[in-house]
């Protein structure tokens, strides 16, 4: 099977599959004559709508809807539970599984079956939204065989084929967010070094200014009915584009009169942006101790990075022209099929990814004042298993509060840079003296872009808890299957709303303590983390198959039943 990688981008996507040449970017909706010439035609932009009878629309067609529609859905990840298409609202995931399940059923009409896919997200990004990355894939029906950085992504995609190793710095400014990361390549080894960026930068907020700034030439504006200003919006988006290799052009009024634009009134418009970019790269610089001459490469990708004035700025910068190559908008998505390419053995190459983020918990000095305790600090590489001891602060404690915090060590615990992304109460002997109280947790962060904690008693060896981070999406898995079933009945052409609800639980079997490891996690997996949340008949369907693999001798007999439980349970990836 072919190795796919989905770029699930602020304003536009692309699903792409390795191939001998690299990653080959699929074409799966089709622009309007007007966008055609501008360099869209294999993406899919990141928008749902709804069209007559409440029936969804995606990319093209919902962008260029003058109401009734939702556009960066990406970037509600991180705070928002909800959103409103069309006065109803619907969960953030509902809507973001929607598009991944557009996309899968894109690449799928063009004959690249995608069950599973590396998916890329911004260096920058927090465990909330990689988490509900990956969920909003999985209840689209693709099993995320891992979450990797986008620059990460880009700069495979630029120097896979490189023979000599090399740093990269790699400025990634698309529709939403910006991503400065330093790669060094090795043998054919990519390895995060170094990474920062701002979670809010991108093209939205360029269209921002560059409408507010034309808005101020126009009177009037203030009659404009919303589908106009939607018209208007579009225009503005379209105009800079199209400025980035014109020196001017238009915008058509919702009265018929066009205004000239010119690329001299879009730069004055973004100046101050294109400076604030400024501040990830020489923060990268700093971390790792090295001037601008010790970039060999300069990686430019994203929309945003196509307009001349910013790339003049970054080059100047660091001395050095971008690299040539690579399709600024598809990089992404080349990068994450050849990743999926090393991961499943197509390719003789290796990537590791890095932590922008620090990850700890908040323990208590002397003074008894809370401090942010690192386990996993920032810039670390992925998988990552760290441990750190703590103990109570006080005799005869019943109970602890253990945190997970996300975010910089180095600023106040209350700056906004620090996030709570779960905690716990775990239960302590309230008899033990506090040097008999200690207990060790362990943090361990796959990339998957899952976190696992555990705490263990350290007198005694026992765990005290075990979980996933979960990053604060509230949603049980029987309400999980009834969101899947959502989206696969939405997409396949029903109006969207709620879909039909979960089965009847079923109790996990005993497994067969015969068995390699392997093949014992499968059905630990099948029989606590899916059979218990699906209808009676895949039930009986999944028990039947675990029951063949504890049944199966070895060899061959046994490689077939696991291989064959593995691709069912792939259907139920958001569940586990």
């Amino acid at each position: 099977m072919s190795a796919v990688g989905i770029d699930f981008g602020t304003t536009n996507s692309a699903v792409a599959v390795y191939g001998a040449g690299g990653g080959d970017v699929l074409a799966i909706d089709q622009p309007p004559p007007t966008w055609e010439p501008l360099g869209l035609d294999k993406v899919l932009p990141s928008v749902v709508g709804i069209g007559e009878g409440d029936q969804a629309t995606f990319g093209w067609a919902a962008k260029t809807r003058s109401a009734n529609k939702l556009e960066a859905v990406k970037r509600l990840f991180a705070t928002e539970e909800s959103v409103r298409i069309g006065g109803v609202e619907y969960s953030v995931e509902m809507v973001a599984a929607l598009l991944f399940a557009r996309l899968k059923q894109g690449a799928e009409s063009v004959g690249v079956p995608v069950d599973r896919a590396v998916v890329t997200i911004p260096a920058n990004s927090r465990g909330l939204a990689r988490f509900r990355t990956k969920l909003c894939a999985s209840l689209a029906g693709i099993d995320v065989r891992a979450l990797i950085n986008e620059p990460t992504a880009a700069a495979m995609a630029h120097s896979i084929s490189a023979s000599e190793d090399s740093n990269i710095l790699v400025f990634d400014w698309g529709g939403g967010t910006l991503d400065v990361t330093v790669l060094e390549t090795v043998a054919g080894v990519f390895m995060e070094r170094a990474s920062k960026g701002i979670q809010r930068s991108g093209g939205l907020d360029l269209d921002n200014l560059f409408a507010s700034a034309v808005l101020e030439q126009v009177s009037g504006t203030e009659q404009w009915r919303e589908g106009q200003m939607a018209a208007f919006r579009l225009g503005i988006e379209q105009a800079k584009i199209v400025l980035s290799t014109q020196a001017s052009t238009h915008v058509e009024l919702p009265d018929g009169t066009v205004l000239s634009l010119t690329r001299e009134m879009l730069e004055r418009a973004i100046r101050g942006k294109i400076e604030e970019t400024r501040g990830p790269i020489d923060q990268c610089l700093r971390d790792l101790g090295i001037g601008a001459d010790a970039i060999d490469h300069l990686v430019l990708v994203g929309g945003s990075s196509k307009i001349p004035a910013l790339r003049q700025f970054v080059s100047e910068i660091l001395n050095k022209d971008p690299l040539a190559g690579a399709d600024p908008m598809t990089a992404v998505a080349e990068g994450a099929s050849i990743a999926g390419a090393i991961l499943s053995g197509e390719l003789d190459a290796d990537f590791f990814v890095a932590t922008e983020h620090a990850l700890g918990t908040i323990s208590f000095d002397d003074r008894e004042k809370p401090e942010f305790s690192v386990l996993i600090g920032r810039n670390h590489q992925l998988p990552a298993k760290e441990t750190s001891s703590y103990r109570p602060l006080h005799e005869g404690q019943k109970s602890v509060e253990v945190q997970v915090i996300e975010g910089d060590p180095n600023v106040p615990l209350d700056h906004p840079d620090n996030v709570i992304l779960k905690r716990w109460d775990v239960d302590i002997d309230p008899t033990r003296p506090l040097n008999e109280s200690g207990f060790t947790m362990v943090y361990e962060y796959d990339v998957d872009g899952i976190l696992h904690v555990r705490v263990i008693d350290e007198k005694t060896g026992a765990t005290m808890l075990k979980d996933d981070v979960s990053f604060g999406v509230s949603r049980d898995k029987a309400g999980l299957v009834t969101l899947a079933q959502s989206v696969s009945a939405t997409i396949s052409g029903q109006p969207l709303g709620p879909g039909a609800g979960a089965g009847p639980s079923h109790d996990a079997a005993e497994q067969q303590p015969g068995l390699d490891h392997e093949s014992l996690a499968l059905l630990d997996r099948v029989r606590t983390k899916i059979i218990p949340f699906i209808d009676e008949q895949e039930t009986e369907k999944l028990e039947s198959m675990c029951q063949e693999l504890e049944g199966a001798i070895g060899g061959v007999v046994l490689e077939t039943c696991r291989s064959a439980l593995e691709s069912a349970a792939r259907k139920y990836a958001y569940l586990f």
